[in-house]
């Protein structure tokens, strides 16, 4: 019985955990040893935790992923501005410019504020272009109106997954992060039940044979991922 390859990836190493806690479950004739019970009962836990863990990161990821789209949609109305601003074409440059001058009161910086300072500072701009007078200029200027638009959205969408963030953080305070639980949940597979199974399957394999096979399947099934990986 091979164990886990130790470069095997927090979610690797979860799904090994749920696996070989659901095969024990559903083992009726290895529930009396005590050993093992002990142990998979501590491997079912801290299998959940990481699925807790990494479903806590991915929320943190997606957020990072649509701020990084917002950013993108500030980026392309600077670029659209500066470009009508040096536009050659009088009856435009005016309001290149007019517009151009609202934009560089915030600037590209605005995209390596914190999350509320940019929130707060988009929307400020975003009002400063509503004006009377603003409004009339991007009306002249072809793909102004459309570039603003894509702000607000990427805007909104930022506020409600940033809203989503929020309330899963509050509650999931003082959890343990998932690479924290890599370490130990190897432990337990490596260092505690595959040497006990190992050495049970020369002590009983009757008993224990059926479980082992199965168990292996698993492990391995996972380490011919990691090793596939390391072959890239």
């Amino acid at each position: 019985m091979k164990k886990v390859i130790t470069s095997a990836r927090v979610t690797e190493l979860g799904d090994i955990a749920n696996r070989l806690s659901e095969l024990y479950k559903k083992t009726t004739a290895l529930q009396d040893d005590n050993f093992l019970s002990t142990h998979f009962s501590e491997l079912e836990k801290q299998g959940k935790a990481i699925t807790a863990a990494v479903k806590r990161d991915s929320v943190l990821s997606k957020l990072k992923e649509i701020d990084s789209r917002r950013d993108d949609a500030v980026r392309v109305l600077s670029k659209l501005l500066t470009g009508y601003e040096n536009i050659p074409e009088q009856t435009l440059k005016p309001h290149g410019e007019r517009l151009a001058a609202i934009f560089k009161k915030y600037g590209v910086g605005i995209t390596d504020e914190n999350y509320s300072s940019e929130s707060n500072l988009i929307e400020s701009l975003l009002a400063d272009f509503a004006t009377e007078e603003a409004v009339a200029s991007v009306s002249a200027l072809a793909g102004v109106s459309q570039a603003l638009d894509n702000l607000r959205k990427e805007q909104n969408v930022f506020a409600e997954a940033r809203a989503e963030y929020e309330k899963a953080r509050s509650e999931w305070e003082n959890q343990p992060s998932a690479t924290s639980l890599r370490k130990p949940l190897l432990e337990i597979v490596n260092k505690k039940i595959i040497p006990y199974l190992i050495a049970m399957q020369i002590a009983d394999n009757s008993k224990y044979g059926s479980f082992i096979s199965a168990a292996s399947k698993i492990i391995e099934s996972v380490n011919d991922v990691i090793r596939g990986r390391s072959k890239k």
